[in-house]
């Protein structure tokens, strides 16, 4: 009889496939946020949905690193720091490519109203900074949907980088018996 072998893992096939969870889930709370009227109970609730949204999202990235980590171990018999880190950056890069697309589709087709409202509001704080001209106010204006798209994958690429800085240090797998960093 054949022996059952761990298969390899598939860094950019999982880091896809947990991205896309990834998403989903910021998607679902921005989903949720936007429904909450904007006054001063509604901004309590934002402020409460916002912290249950990083818990949810650093939870299932650390989940997400520790079991791409505990299969490579088994093929391996160990994941570097390096490995998980890079696995758990990945997973963040995706998440933002999926959610700067869902911005973008939103604030275009789905919430243009809402886009609307974020344009006026935009250009009456823009114009009360005197270093900012009414070119510059109408640029960022008209492409306002872009620029947010830009905004959203470069925060879901910082906060990946730091997450994953962070959460790669307690789901590295150590070769056994070896309790020393990689």
């Amino acid at each position: 009889m054949e022996e059952n072998k761990v298969q390899p893992v598939s860094k950019f096939n999982t880091a896809a496939i947990e991205g896309l969870k990834l998403a989903a889930i910021s998607i679902i709370f921005m989903l949720i946020s936007s429904l909450i009227p904007q006054n001063t109970t509604g901004g309590i609730l934002a402020i409460i949905l916002s912290l249950l949204k990083l818990a949810a999202t650093i939870t299932f990235l650390w989940f997400a690193m520790k079991k791409y980590s505990v299969r490579n171990a088994a093929v391996e018999g160990f994941t570097t720091y390096g490995k998980v880190f890079s696995f758990g950056f990945l997973t963040s890069l995706f998440s933002g490519i999926v959610l700067a697309a869902f911005t973008f589709i939103n604030m275009k087709f789905i919430s243009p109203e809402m886009t609307e409202t974020a344009r006026e509001a935009l250009s009456t704080q823009l114009s009360a900074i005197p270093t900012v001209d009414s070119s510059m106010i109408d640029m960022i204006s008209a492409n306002l949907e872009a620029v947010s798209s830009f905004g959203m994958l470069f925060n879901a690429l910082f906060y990946g980088l730091i997450w994953s800085l962070i959460l790669a240090a307690s789901t590295k797998v150590n070769p056994a018996g070896n309790f020393y960093n990689n």
